[in-house]
């Protein structure tokens, strides 16, 4: 596994063993190539309490992820009036100095917005 990708992978573990709690009720998913490992991350805790959760993807790649992964998923305009997101989970391309993320250019950004605007916490895995 190439640097990057290994580094990918310890910020996505790291990132959900800080943040991710089996007792949420509804858990942000961005998009992208970090998201892979972060659902990999959540369903490797194997906890009983994850089959309950709802994942909210924010587009069609991170909807895959989570159903490849046997989560179960919820569309953001589905949830429930006034529903609060637990934790939203997404990547960056770039992070700088200041930790201002550069986020890609595709079409699920305004999706991602919207799923970190309601969420309780939004962790940007970089």
């Amino acid at each position: 596994m190439a640097d990057i990708e290994t580094a990918k992978r310890n910020a996505a573990v790291k990132a959900v063993a800080d943040y991710f709690k089996p007792s949420f009720r509804y858990v942000g998913i961005g998009s992208g190539s970090t998201i892979v490992y972060v659902v990999e991350a959540i369903r490797a805790l194997k906890d009983d309490r994850i089959s309950r959760i709802l994942f909210v993807p924010t587009g069609y790649q991170s909807r895959q992820v989570i159903r490849d992964a046997g989560l179960q998923d919820i569309q953001f305009d589905s949830l429930p009036n006034n529903t609060v997101i637990d934790v939203a989970f997404d990547g960056a391309d770039e992070v700088d100095e200041d930790l201002n993320c550069i986020k890609g250019g595709g079409a699920c950004l305004y999706q991602e917005k919207l799923v970190a605007t309601h969420a309780r916490k939004f962790i940007c895995v970089a």
